[in-house]
């Protein structure tokens, strides 16, 4: 039995007409909370408080949220997406820096930012500077609260200061 084109589409029309709309499955960014997203603003911003993935902000998920000022709880000053210490953003998503307490070593000596220790504190007369520098017989600065009598910078024996 061969049906005209024109009986397909009127059967067609027919089995649509006043029924409701296929239900549609949710997706990102259509402004509905689906199951599977945490949020859905329904915008292109990512660096809001709901991501482009429908997921919450937060820190460590390598996207830094600017919508923040400074001092508001959620505000991140860097997210490199790491819960590490040791390099130049912190896990609570601050930027690292001397003075923290925590040592960086994704930087070698020499770069801006080297720190050869990070004790915590503003004690200028301990084992380490406040420029998170090591503090030791030979570096140039007189420290005579740590026993030292000369400090010329060097570390030979055979002129005035040993």
């Amino acid at each position: 039995m061969r049906t005209s084109f024109a009986a397909l589409a009127i059967m067609t029309l027919s089995l649509n007409c006043g029924s409701p709309p296929p239900a549609q499955s949710g997706r990102c960014g259509d402004q509905r909370l689906d199951p599977g997203e945490t949020c859905d603003d329904g915008n292109g911003i990512d660096d809001d408080a709901c991501t482009n993935a429908c997921t919450l902000a937060a820190c460590g998920d390598g996207i830094v949220r600017t919508d923040l000022a400074v001092g508001v709880s959620g505000f991140e000053a860097c997210d490199d997406g790491n819960e590490l210490d040791d390099d130049g953003c912190l896990a609570d998503c601050s930027e690292a820096r001397c003075g923290d307490g925590v040592l960086r070593t994704d930087i070698s000596e020499g770069e801006e930012g080297y720190e050869a220790c990070d004790d915590g504190n503003d004690e200028p007369n301990d084992e380490c500077s406040n420029s998170c520098a090591l503090q030791i017989c030979g570096d140039g600065i007189l420290q005579p609260e740590r026993g030292e009598i000369c400090d010329d910078g060097n570390t030979l024996d055979t002129d005035a200061c040993t």
